[in-house]
């Protein structure tokens, strides 16, 4: 056995990041801003959970005080904003997407909240004054450079700083496939790859990981098939016999569906300002 080389967890990162971008404006070829139907469907999927348990939402807010001013980067339409605009003093919302921007109005309108402020821009991009806490939800993926965009959060921060990522399927079938294309299990930004790279960068984040898995399901194994090949993001036909075959193999038939092992959990990560913000 040779020895053990650590993944360049932040060199990963950023390939993945760079990979994922080009999958995301793939999907939008007016541009990333290009996201008006998406914007709807992506606010109805997070109100159809609305009321269910969030262990994530519930740890950030019990932190707030009628006080706070709170940073939420990548707002999106507001899965984040809304519920901490109800509890604190003001919430600075940035999302770079006009789209997403337009229907997270909306929803503040909606509930006739006053406290909120709108920045349209990328993180990277913004100048904004410093707040009590600065949280970004999953909205870190398409930056390549994971630790200048956690240090810039940092220097928003007075209090703490938070980070909600994706936590693949460790033995999940996107896993199995990305080690035999790839070599390694990721085939995106995610929070293994980002914890180890904060933690090579001198970071030491808490951690709080969803207790369920929101598994996959497909109802043909074609639209299974479709899934994979959108994720792995393959040129070609090469590996399709071995996507065929695994698919197969893996996911579990009941109910007129095709479950996957994979499927959506996120991780809370929070820590306190190394140098706090004035």
């Amino acid at each position: 056995m040779g020895p053990f080389v650590e993944p360049d967890w932040t060199a990963l990162w950023a390939d993945l990041a760079v990979a994922f971008w080009r999958r995301v404006a793939g999907d939008n070829p007016g541009g990333a801003d290009d996201w008006s139907e998406r914007a709807r469907h992506f606010d109805a999927a997070v109100k159809r959970r609305q009321g269910e348990p969030d262990p994530l939402r519930d740890h950030v807010l019990a932190r707030l005080t009628q006080e706070s001013t709170f940073l939420d980067i990548g707002a999106g339409t507001g899965s984040w904003t809304l519920p901490v605009a109800r509890v604190a003093r003001q919430v600075t919302a940035v999302e770079p997407s006009s789209s997403m921007l337009e229907v997270l109005k909306e929803n503040v309108a909606a509930e006739s909240l006053a406290n909120v402020r709108f920045v349209q821009g990328r993180w990277e991009q913004v100048e904004i004054a410093p707040h009590d806490f600065a949280l970004c939800s999953h909205a870190m993926y398409t930056s390549p450079d994971l630790i200048g965009f956690v240090s810039k959060m940092e220097r928003a921060a007075r209090q703490m700083c938070f980070l909600v990522m994706r936590v693949p399927a460790h033995d999940g079938v996107l896993a199995e496939l990305n080690r035999a294309v790839r070599g390694h299990p990721y085939d995106s930004p995610n929070f293994v790859v980002g914890y180890n790279a904060l933690l090579s960068a001198g970071f030491l984040p808490n951690v709080l990981v969803e207790p369920s898995l929101r598994p996959w399901a497909n109802l043909t194994l074609d639209g299974a098939f479709d899934r994979a090949k959108r994720h792995l993001r393959l040129p070609d036909d090469t590996h399709d016999a071995l996507i065929k075959e695994t698919l197969a193999r893996r996911l579990v038939y009941r109910d007129g569906h095709y479950y996957w092992p994979d499927g959506m959990r996120s991780a809370l990560l929070w820590w306190e300002p190394r140098v706090r913000a004035e």
